[in-house]
């Protein structure tokens, strides 16, 4: 199987290593596209992690400006996406059977599937920061325990551990 893949990628595959901006370009592409959706990620987990919203309008002035940090981040990640395929299927053979390679996919799912957590509850923050039946506490100024901010924190300290994986494996994937 691998090497009908491979036979069938040989046209990129050379094309590639046989250009010397082909590489240039898709490798920038990448970084790139990682440095823009993975800092604007990490900015914004770390204003997650640091904010204690104490009213209504507080969590719901967060939650919203996560949602549109996470705009741009999608697209970056699509970028990502495009770019690294065009970067894994230039050598096939070596990429395919590289645990590092994979333990990147792998760090790279859990980001995805983080990120679509978190997206559902900036959703349920929101709800439930403009639902009529949350309350918040008077004197300690805390909303009620039905506010899922806590939820997100966790979400926020996954997508951190999650980015900086993904960035390291690929320096270690750069020298394999």
């Amino acid at each position: 199987m691998l090497e009908t893949l491979t036979s069938l990628l040989l046209p990129w595959s050379e094309l590639y290593a046989d250009s010397a901006w082909i590489p240039t370009t898709i490798l920038a592409v990448h970084v790139l596209a990682l440095f823009a959706g993975g800092g604007i990620a990490i900015a914004a987990d770390r204003r997650v992690l640091l904010a204690t919203p104490g009213t209504r309008e507080a969590y719901q002035a967060a939650a919203a400006d996560l949602r549109t940090t996470h705009a741009i981040v999608i697209g970056s990640i699509v970028v990502m996406v495009a770019s690294g395929i065009a970067l894994a299927t230039s050598d096939i053979g070596t990429f395919a059977v590289s645990k590092v390679f994979w333990s990147k996919m792998a760090m790279f799912t859990v980001l995805i599937a983080n990120g679509a957590y978190m997206r559902r509850t900036e959703s349920r923050v929101l709800t439930a920061a403009t639902d009529a039946g949350v309350m918040i506490d008077k004197t300690t100024q805390w909303p009620s325990p039905h506010l899922p901010w806590a939820v997100l924190k966790r979400s926020a300290t996954i997508s951190l551990i999650a980015w900086f994986s993904v960035v390291l494996l690929g320096v270690v994937l750069s020298e394999i």
